[in-house]
């Protein structure tokens, strides 16, 4: 029985380790290893999250929207980059990819990836 346990703890974990090894392949259009803005915003994109938020569904997230669980990524008020009065969702997603870019590489790696699937989880940043 403890073997068994053993066994599976230890399968589990090595998939969970391999998780964003595996996102980032799918991702990773152009096979050099790494995500650029561009990969990341259609892999992000294809997630669904910004709809998540956008609770009025106009395209845009407002301050009550942006608090909801997004600040974390920074204060309301500095995300509106093109001043439309929100925050729409390329400019969400270039903040999310700044933000999950930590070493200001311009690419995401597997570790930053992590990062990335740990938000997502059940009670990570963007996982509810």
């Amino acid at each position: 029985m403890k073997k068994t346990l053993l066994t599976a703890t230890t399968i589990g974990a090595a998939m969970m380790l391999a998780q964003p090894v595996l996102a980032q392949a799918a991702w990773d259009t152009d096979g050099d290893g790494a995500l650029g803005a561009e990969e990341f915003v259609a892999g992000f994109g294809s997630m669904g999250t910004f709809a998540n938020f956008d609770a009025d569904g106009n395209g845009l997230l407002d301050a009550t929207e942006w608090g909801s669980g997004l600040t974390e990524v920074g204060q309301y008020e500095n995300m509106d980059l093109n001043g439309d009065g929100g925050v729409d969702e390329a400019e969400y997603n270039a903040l999310l990819f700044n933000r999950y870019d930590a070493d200001g590489s311009g690419t995401i790696d597997a570790t930053e990836l992590g990062t990335i699937e740990a938000d997502m989880t059940p009670g990570g940043m963007l996982g509810g």
